[in-house]
This record gives C-alpha cells, sequence and structure tokens, in this order.
C-alpha cells in the first residue's frame, strides 16, 4: 500500500491552495485521497479519525497545527514542511509523527524502517540539526529499465497463470538480447552468458538462476545497444510494459499509467501522413469502451501500432501552461516563536550570519578584540561593546547584540561569534599539543580523527559531543569517538579539551 503523507502548512490560505494545486495535477485522485484538516473545517475531527484508519482512502492530510502533536499514524512515511517552525520543541514533536513503527506497511515482512522529510523552509538549518540527505541515485539507461521490466512482466504473467503473455514477454525478452552488439568489449566478456540465454528452450524454462544471470548479467550490458533515434518508441514500449504489469496485478497505477498514455496520443500531430494511417487505432484508444475491459494482448497490439509514429508528437510547442504565482503574506501576528522573539524572520537567520561573517572578515587585521575571540582567549563586556559600536557604524543593517535572540541571552556573544567565524587553526592545534605529546604513539586512525576534530573547530569554534558519533567521523570508525578511542580514559582526556572550546555558561552569563 502507499504511505501517508502530513503536509504542514502556513495557515488555512495556504492549505486550500495547496490542495486545489493537487486537484489540479492529479485530478484521478479527486475525492477524499487528499484533505485540508485544519480548524476552519467542521470535520476536521472525522478527517483524523479516516487518516488514522489504515485502509482509508485519505492519503495526504494538509495540516495547519491539527497534527503536528500528538496524533499517531504508524503509516506515515512522509513529512513535508511548507512552513517555517520556531520552536525546537515543536519542530521535533513534528517530526515524531513520522518516527511510529508500521509492521508489513509494504507488503508482507516490508516493515516501514525509515521516513523522509521535505523541509522546504530551512528548519534545519535554522535549528542547526545535522541530518542524512537522500543519497542520489544513479539512472538507468532506458533500454536497461525496459529490459528488467519485461523480465517483472514475463514473472507476473507466470504468477497470474498467463502461458500465453508469459510467452509474449519472452519473445521480447529474445529479441532484446540479440540486439547486444558482439563488438562490445562488455557483451564480449559475457559472451558464453548471452549465447547460453539467447536460446529460447532456455528462456521458456525459465529457471532461477536463467532469470538471475537475466537481471544481474544481461540487463547491465543493453547499455550497449545504440538507440539513436528510437527514444520515443523505447519510452513506450517501457510506459506499455508497465501498464501490462499493472493490469495483470489488477493495481490502482494502471489508472496513472493509462493517462500518461492518452497524453502522449493527444500529442500527436494528426496533420502528418503516418500519423493519419493510424487514425484507427488513435480513436480506439480515445474512446471509453476501448478500456472498459482492455487486455494485455491488446495493449501490445497498440505498442506495435503506435511506436512508428509516436516520435511525431508535439513537444514544447502551442501556448504554454501559465506559471501558477504563489504569493502569501505572513500576518506577523500570528507568528509564535515559542520562547523567543526577534527582529529577523527565521528565513533570513543564514543570509544575516553570512552578512556578519563578511563585515567581521573585513576587521580581522585590524581589531584587536576580534583577534583575541579567533585565537580563544576571553574578552570583557567592554571590548565586546566596542566591537560591536565598530561594526554598526560601517554596516548600519548589522547589530551583534540581536544574534542572542537566536543563540539565547546565556550564550556569552564572544563565542557566538567565534561559531560564526571559527578560530585560528594555531590556536586550535595548541590546545591539542599536549594530548599529542602524551600519547605519542598514536595510530593512524587516531591522527586522522584528531585532523577532522581540529578542523571543525577551526571552522565552527567549538564542536558538540553528539558530533563525533556523526559523519564525517564515523567515516573514521562506524563507532565514532569510541571506534577511535578504545580507551576509555585517553577519550574522556579528549573530551575534556573539547569542552574547554565551550563557554563557561555560568560563570559568564553573570556578564552576558
Amino acid at each position: 500500500m502507499l504511505g501517508k503523507i502530513i503536509v504542514f502548512a502556513r495557515n488555512h490560505e495556504h492549505a486550500v491552495l495547496l490542495s486545489h494545486l493537487f486537484d489540479e495535477m492529479y485530478p484521478q485522485y479527486g475525492g477524499n485521497f487528499c484533505q485540508v484538516i485544519d480548524n476552519y473545517n467542521p470535520r476536521a475531527e472525522q478527517l483524523i479519525d479516516d487518516f488514522k484508519q489504515a485502509d482509508n482512502e485519505l492519503t495526504i492530510a494538509i495540516s495547519v497545527d491539527m497534527l503536528d502533536t500528538g496524533i499517531d499514524v504508524p503509516e506515515v512515511v512522509n513529512l513535508v514542511f511548507a512552513k517555517p517552525v520556531y520552536s525546537k520543541v515543536k519542530f521535533w514533536q513534528m517530526i515524531g509523527r513520522g518516527t511510529r513503527l508500521c509492521l508489513n506497511l509494504f507488503g508482507p515482512g516490508q516493515d516501514k524502517t525509515v521516513f523522509r522529510i521535505f523541509d522546504h523552509w530551512g528548519n534545519f538549518d535554522f535549528f542547526e540539526f545535522h541530518y542524512k540527505p537522500v543519497e542520489p541515485t544513479v539512472t538507468k539507461p532506458l533500454l536497461q529499465r525496459l529490459f528488467e521490466t519485461r523480465i517483472a512482466l514475463a514473472e507476473t504473467a507466470l504468477q497470474a497463470a498467463e502461458p500465453q503473455l508469459f510467452e509474449l514477454a519472452t519473445t521480447l525478452i529474445l529479441q532484446d538480447i540479440n540486439r547486444l552488439p558482439d563488438d562490445s568489449i562488455a557483451v564480449r566478456e559475457k559472451w558464453r552468458t548471452k549465447h547460453t540465454l539467447s536460446r529460447p528452450e532456455v528462456i521458456q524454462q525459465w529457471m532461477p538462476a536463467t532469470v538471475a544471470d537475466l537481471t544481474s548479467e544481461l540487463a547491465p550490458l543493453m547499455q550497449w545497444v545504440s538507440v539513436r533515434g528510437a527514444t520515443d518508441a523505447l519510452e513506450l514500449d517501457l510506459l506499455i510494459a508497465r501498464m501490462q504489469i499493472e493490469l495483470l496485478k489488477a493495481s490502482g497505477n494502471f489508472d496513472d499509467l493509462k493517462i500518461r498514455l492518452l497524453d502522449r496520443v493527444n500529442s500527436l500531430q494528426m496533420h502528418l501522413n503516418p500519423v493519419r494511417e493510424k487514425s484507427e487505432i488513435i480513436k480506439e484508444l480515445r474512446s471509453a469502451v476501448f478500456w472498459q475491459n482492455v487486455t494485455v494482448p491488446e495493449l501490445e497490439r497498440v505498442r506495435e501500432e503506435l511506436r512508428t509514429i509516436i516520435h511525431h508528437r508535439v513537444t514544447g510547442a502551442g501556448v504554454p501552461t501559465p506559471i501558477k504565482i504563489v504569493d502569501i503574506t505572513e500576518d506577523p501576528a500570528r507568528i509564535k516563536s515559542g520562547q523567543r522573539s526577534t527582529t529577523i524572520a527565521a528565513v533570513d537567520m543564514k543570509l544575516y550570519q553570512q552578512q556578519v561573517e563578511q563585515a567581521l572578515h573585513e576587521l580581522f587585521e585590524s581589531d584587536p578584540t576580534l583577534r583575541k575571540i579567533r585565537r580563544g582567549e576571553p574578552v570583557t563586556e567592554e571590548e565586546l561593546e566596542k566591537l560591536t559600536s565598530l561594526v554598526l557604524t560601517q554596516h548600519p543593517e548589522i547589530r551583534l547584540d540581536v544574534l542572542r535572540e537566536f543563540y539565547g541571552e546565556a550564550m556569552p556573544l564572544d563565542h557566538i561569534l567565534r561559531g560564526i567565524v571559527g578560530m585560528e587553526p594555531e590556536a586550535v592545534r595548541e590546545r591539542f599539543e599536549r594530548f599529542v605529546h602524551k600519547h605519542p604513539k598514536l595510530t593512524a586512525k587516531q591522527t586522522q580523527f584528531l585532523g577532522l576534530l581540529q578542523n571543525h573547530i577551526a571552522k565552527y569554534g567549538a564542536i558538540e559531543i553528539e558530533r563525533l558519533y556523526e559523519d564525517p567521523f564515523t567515516l573514521v570508525d562506524t563507532d565514532g569517538i569510541d571506534g577511535v578511542f578504545r580507551n576509555e580514559d585517553v577519550a574522556d582526556e579528549l573530551i575534556h579539551i573539547i569542552n574547554t572550546f565551550k563557554p563557561n555558561l555560568t560563570r559568564e552569563s553573570t556578564h552576558s
């Protein structure tokens, strides 16, 4: 089944707009699939109950405050932050909507193990939370995807007890195998496998070893087949193959693929002679009667008829779809910022930090207070006030004291600035010198770890202990500092040095 989605919208008007956009883009899902849940909807409580039911049609809930906390829906696999969040506690509570375990969500034995967050407002950056971005995947070549889909079609036909459809799929698979170029070095290296699997009697037996070789050995070789001038036809082949699979499975995804096929058919240029010659099949496809009892062989007939003309589609011509302008004005009175308020919008915080950093860099050589901050030396409140006045004089738009609103009043300003501009690498190394001299037999792994640690502190001015168990430190050892320094006394000694870079809030907050 498809996992559920919560979209956190900014206000009622924003939620309604997102709902309308969804209905425009996916009219086939009209109805209860996507619903707005907020205080303006008198059925909000009923909709929440519907959303909690695993088998209910309601899949996408666009929420305004009502689903932020206290709602447990194990099927939720996607959280979309379409608004800024100003409270760290609330942010974590909202993230918690995706952490509920769900067994067999995607089939028997396929439990929910992860969920995804789409953060469109930079909330992670605002709270300086570290996260693991989704790794980009390499797209497989078109012909490889088609070959693998045809293997899946053969498997599905066997499971559905449709021998004729299995025969159809294996015939296409054999045709693809015979297209492999023998002059390719990669293909020649797999010559024996190719020769064996190109025999119809081997394919017809469809042994597990045969399927494994088709998938792992021959499918990657499809990238060496030239597809020049045939891309449109091959994309149609892939679309039809997927439709045939979904039809055999009686899946709801068939309707989505059907719409994509009709979009391609409707974009054909009917004034061209080759297209006019196929007018009968085009009219047949456009009729509702054709789709009432459509079969896999009929879809195969459609593929064979259209693949020779599908490249005669209109691409990029005609009147372009106007760009929808989304302009939502925020009501300042409705912004809740937890325990702190600020004169700077959250989404502008990173930009403001960059402006501060640029202004301070201009003063590195001339201002003694800034040099002391960069070296990690203590500074007085009087020195900080002079630095603040100097920056304000040269850059009227920058007030250093505003930074306290983001980091908390207890955080000393010099440490806030050090976190923005970093520390001098030499000053950082000096604090680790005694540790290095005391342990002259450090391993290569330990030396690498220390290098990463000092570079991080030089860049950010300090480091939280929790970061020592995250990337890039886990690239040295998956257990972080515990795996690199297995002697607890040595690890504790290193942590003591790390803590010297942090502010003593009890001592320094008295004059902040």
